[in-house]
This record gives C-alpha cells, sequence and structure tokens, in this order.
C-alpha cells in the first residue's frame, strides 16, 4: 500500500476518535446543564407547592373563624327571639285565661254602644210605629184663629215635641233624623232641620209603642185637632214597620267637655 494512503487512513481514523470523543465530552456537559436545571425546577416546584399549602391553610383558617362568628351571631339571634317568643307565648296565655271576662266586658260595652248610638241617632233604626203627613190646607175654617193654611215651622215642632213626651224611641222629618241638638226652624219661606231645607208635605216619621203613639197625637183637642182647625191637611197612619235614617250632621263640641268630677 503506498504511503499516502496509509496516512490518509491515519488521519481519518483520528478525525473519528476525535469526533467521539468531542460527543462523549459534550453529552456529559448536556446532561450536566439538563440536570441542573431540572434541580432549579424542582426547587422552584416545591417552593411554589409549599406557598399554595401556606394560601390554602390561611384562607381555611379565615374562613373557620367567619364560620364560628357566624354561628355565635346565630346562636345569639336565636337565643332573643326565644325569649321574645316565650314573652309573647304568656301573653297570650294571660289572653286566653281571661277571655272568658273579656268576651263578658266586650259583650257589655257594646251593647252600652249600640244603646248610645241610637239615643244620639248615629245609626239606622226600624220598628214599628206612625208616620205624620202635613201639608198645606186648600182654605182656612172660617172659626181659624190663622190667616192662611200653609204648614209652619211651629206645627212641625208641635208635632215632634209631641211625639217625644208619647215615647217615641227616633223621629225623624222628611228622613232628616231628630236628634238633642237638631233645631226645627222658618227661613225665609222655607223651613230648615238640622240646617237642611224641606218642604211640604211634611213626612213626620216615629218609632214606638204604634198603638200609643197614634192615641197620643188623636187625643180629642189634641196636636191634629189643632192642626185642622188651622187648615193644615194632617194624615195619621200606623205602620208595622218604619225605618228612619241615621244622622248626617258632624258633631262638634267647641265649648262643652266632659265633666269628670
Amino acid at each position: 500500500m503506498p504511503e499516502e494512503k496509509k496516512e490518509n487512513i491515519n488521519k481519518e481514523a483520528k478525525k473519528k476518535i476525535s469526533f467521539k470523543e468531542f460527543c462523549k465530552k459534550n453529552a456529559i456537559l448536556a446532561y450536566t446543564a439538563i440536570g441542573i436545571a431540572l434541580f432549579f425546577l424542582s426547587v422552584m416546584l416545591v417552593a411554589q407547592m409549599k406557598t399554595i399549602s401556606n394560601t390554602e391553610e390561611v384562607l381555611q383558617g379565615k374562613r373557620e373563624a367567619q364560620l364560628s362568628d357566624d354561628l355565635v351571631n346565630l346562636q345569639r339571634n336565636y337565643n332573643e327571639l326565644k325569649q321574645k317568643y316565650e314573652e309573647n307565648e304568656k301573653v297570650v296565655e294571660e289572653y286566653q285565661n281571661s277571655s272568658s271576662t273579656n268576651n263578658s266586658l266586650i259583650a257589655s260595652m257594646k251593647n252600652q254602644i249600640d244603646t248610645l248610638a241610637l239615643s244620639a241617632g248615629t245609626t239606622d233604626v226600624k220598628g214599628e210605629g206612625i208616620v205624620i203627613t202635613l201639608n198645606d190646607g186648600d182654605s182656612s175654617p172660617k172659626n181659624s184663629t190663622r190667616t192662611d193654611t200653609i204648614v209652619h215651622d211651629s206645627d212641625v215642632l208641635t208635632v215632634v215635641n209631641e211625639l217625644k213626651a208619647a215615647g217615641a224611641e227616633a223621629i225623624c222629618v222628611n228622613d232628616q233624623r231628630i236628634i238633642a241638638t237638631s233645631a226645627i226652624r222658618c227661613v225665609g219661606p222655607v223651613i230648615q232641620v238640622n240646617y237642611q231645607k224641606v218642604a211640604a208635605p211634611f213626612e213626620i216619621k216615629a218609632i214606638g209603642n204604634a198603638q200609643y203613639l197614634e192615641s197620643a197625637v188623636n187625643i180629642k183637642n189634641g196636636v191634629v185637632d189643632m192642626l185642622k182647625e188651622f187648615g193644615v191637611s194632617v194624615n195619621v197612619s200606623r205602620e208595622k214597620e218604619v225605618k228612619i235614617p241615621k244622622y248626617e250632621g258632624n258633631f262638634t263640641f267647641k265649648k262643652a267637655v266632659t265633666d269628670n268630677k
């Protein structure tokens, strides 16, 4: 073999040996670098996991403390509500124990209120009674002391007073309820009852003992005879049921006060 070929072969063999050695050396460095990187990465992961664990422990601690406070507040509210419930339960029990007494008292008070309402005229009423109708007459009788046959306020007032004296329990004039403060008066050409204008025919209703009321007004030389002598048209009828409406005005007392002495 020529010398030149041998040298070339030896050079190529040396190159191959140098390349393998280089690869071995570089592989060690690469593995070393990767190992170092993995080590630092592992350290960072461990540190991060510890941080997360500590954070979760802190948050868990906060949640437990908050839940504990909420539980204490709920327990306090429950105790307060329970106390109020027990107090109210005692009040209800007291009312229940005295229910019979209260019912009797309430019934008595209701009867008193109903009686006062009837007396004051603040409620609608009905019952047996009479109806008296007064209307202007056509002509005055020859023996009349009055020159006209028109119904005057004094005529209406006379009939109302006669009914009161006969025991009428409720009276109205043209559906105007007569009460303690009612006024019947002439204002110009009209008559006012409870400050409301009323005109003929005047229908006067009264509730009470119908037979007694009728006898009281029809008695000889009584109110009916007197009005007829004046020429006023008078009609009296007994009714099984008379309806009288309640007083619609206002009760206002500016000077009168209750004397509790």
